[in-house]
């Protein structure tokens, strides 16, 4: 699958950059069409991440240099996350391999921490660094899913109930009563097959 291609598949309906990211392995109902199979995909898709975030998410500009070892580990963090999701959205026990992995990429989110430096009796700020690059990238992607998986908010991540679909999102709505990834794709289509149904039933 090129870049291109793939790029016409990606959904950002997730509303958070870890689940955008889960979504990247499409129709898991049916066991799963992968969206990252190069690690040009892999690229491609954190430079539109980026692009779509807020303003202090990374820097746009930034290229992502991907090799298939990267590639490898973003993937595996993928699955971590979404079995964390499924864990949460199940209420069941959160399996703890799926916690190595996302601790192993924050243990590297920091890059170099910013310090407060005493010289000559005054003291003075040295800013840190954030992982840059493509690690840096993927590191912004499991603190974002951190956050969710252990914050008082998990209860917001849901499966679409759509048929045939198995998009994740987090539910912004005031209510937390969203069904859909997206009303205008499965949200409609349930209504249409409601509509049919009280259409066809007997008088």
């Amino acid at each position: 699958m090129s870049n291109q291609q793939s790029g016409r598949d990606w959904v950002w309906y997730g509303g958070r950059p870890s689940v955008d990211f889960v979504n990247t392995l499409r129709d898991r109902f049916s066991g799963g069409r992968e969206l990252l199979q190069e690690p040009g995909d892999l690229t491609a898709w954190l430079t539109t991440a980026e692009r779509r975030g807020p303003a202090d998410a990374g820097d746009p500009s930034v290229h992502f240099a991907v090799d298939a070892a990267l590639l490898t580990q973003a993937l595996e963090l993928r699955e971590a996350i979404d079995a964390g999701l499924r864990a949460v959205v199940d209420h069941q026990p959160f399996p703890p391999e799926a916690a190595d992995v996302i601790n192993g990429w924050l243990a590297r989110a920091a890059g170099q921490p910013p310090v407060l430096d005493v010289r000559e009796g005054g003291p003075s700020l040295r800013h840190g660094s954030r992982l840059a690059g493509a690690d840096g990238a993927l590191s912004r992607i499991a603190l974002d899913a951190a956050e969710i998986l252990g914050g008082e908010t998990r209860r917001r991540l849901k499966i679409c109930g759509g048929v045939r679909c198995s998009a994740r999102f987090y539910d912004k709505s005031p209510a937390c009563r969203r069904r859909w990834c997206s009303m205008a794709g499965c949200g409609n289509r349930a209504k249409a097959a409601q509509h049919r149904q009280r259409s066809d039933a007997p008088n």
